[in-house]
């Protein structure tokens, strides 16, 4: 599976975790009993919990949404069940490519996972990406900065096609006053086409 599809997956997981009422958690639990066993129920604090443990059993996957759809209709909630089924019926647009920029992207994302420190998520809200996008990330990545920006990077190339430019990357950097990383992407382009 492709790993920008595990993402959009993890999102709407993650948005539909965060609507679920504690109510809405408890009685999908209840339903859950007999796959998940009532002891390892009891672990589980939150929907998105939840759902890993209904993907380590084969139960939830991108490519079947199903039993978590029919889960939510059946606890009154296919408002959320619509989700999952919105994520299911699109294929998501490809991943970008810039023309012939798309290398120099590949290399000033790779500067800016190796120049950018702690406060990368401020680059990609500046780029775009939503705050649940950005708890995905950093959930599905713990502990390591440097795949978490590589990720969110990689995400924003995906959803803005050819919006997606080594441009705009500098130009972000520049407006949230990263100019020696901004200016490490324009030498290392700059010696890359030369």
């Amino acid at each position: 599976m492709e790993a920008s599809e595990r993402l959009r997956f993890q999102t709407v997981l993650l948005d539909i975790s965060q609507n679920l009422t504690e109510d809405n958690l408890s009685t999908l639990k209840c339903f859950c009993a007999e796959q998940i066993g009532k002891r390892r129920l009891e672990t589980l604090r939150s929907g998105l919990e939840l759902f890993q443990a209904l993907e380590e059993l084969s139960l939830l996957s991108p490519a079947e949404p199903a039993f978590l759809t029919e889960l939510l209709t059946v606890i009154k909630r296919p408002d959320l069940g619509n989700k999952l089924k919105a994520f299911h019926s699109t294929d998501g647009p490809p991943i970008a490519e810039v023309g012939g920029d798309s290398s120099n992207l590949d290399l000033a994302i790779d500067v800016v996972c190796d120049n950018v420190g702690k406060d990368w998520w401020m680059l990609v809200r500046r780029l775009g990406l939503g705050e649940s996008q950005i708890q995905v990330i950093e959930y599905n990545n713990p502990r390591n900065m440097r795949r978490q920006i590589f990720t969110a990077l990689t995400e924003w190339k995906r959803i803005n096609a050819s919006k997606a430019t080594v441009d705009e990357l500098v130009t972000a950097l520049r407006s949230l006053k990263l100019n020696m990383v901004a200016d490490t992407v324009q030498l290392k382009i700059k010696q890359a086409i030369n």
